[in-house]
């Protein structure tokens, strides 16, 4: 338990998104659309990865099969892109400025969660990648919650784990998805 009288903070948590807020992942994203899609022979739009951004994986596939004629079901195209995502994980790096605001935010002793839209697989790997995959961490993916965003379901879990009221909480978001 943390001792509330150092916590001078507004906030007793701050929910972080971390595609494009806390990790630069977004361009690995748009390359593992682009690998995959052209693997099966499909060409992105150049406005592909505006359109999906802060969506979940089932409605980006959902707008490929609709808008592109996709053919391959969920579970093979997520298969196929993550492994496009995994092969390029070493370029994600934290967002500029973004590891000091989370030291920053750690030393005041503020309770910090990560929310995301994208799966638990995606969530892990990217944490692993930037150092946050440490005991107790508190990490909300799509698959944890039966409404994504732009819901508030996965917000409101992750303050609940943190056991903190929700009107106490600052949340960091990138995406239009999020913010709603």
């Amino acid at each position: 338990m943390k001792d509330s009288s150092r916590n001078m903070s507004v906030f007793d948590a701050v929910l972080w998104d971390i595609d494009g807020t806390l990790a630069d992942s977004e361009p690995v994203h748009a390359l593992s659309f682009q690998l995959a899609a052209a693997d099966v022979g499909l060409h992105l739009p150049p406005d592909f990865h505006d359109a999906i951004l802060g969506r979940s994986e089932a409605e980006s596939h959902d707008w490929m099969c609709r808008s592109l004629g996709l053919s391959l079901s969920l579970a093979d195209w997520t298969e196929r892109r993550y492994a496009r995502y995994f092969n390029h994980i070493e370029r994600i790096n934290f967002m500029p400025g973004a590891q000091a605001v989370w030291q920053a935010i750690d030393t005041l002793e503020v309770a910090q969660a990560v929310v995301s839209n994208s799966d638990r697989m995606i969530v892990n790997a990217n944490l692993a990648r930037l150092g946050l995959n440490r005991p107790g961490q508190i990490s909300i993916s799509r698959n944890d919650v039966l409404n994504g965003k732009p819901h508030p379901e996965p917000y409101l879990r992750a303050a609940e784990l943190l056991r903190v009221d929700p009107r106490r909480t600052a949340v960091v978001e990138d995406s239009e998805t999020g913010m709603m």
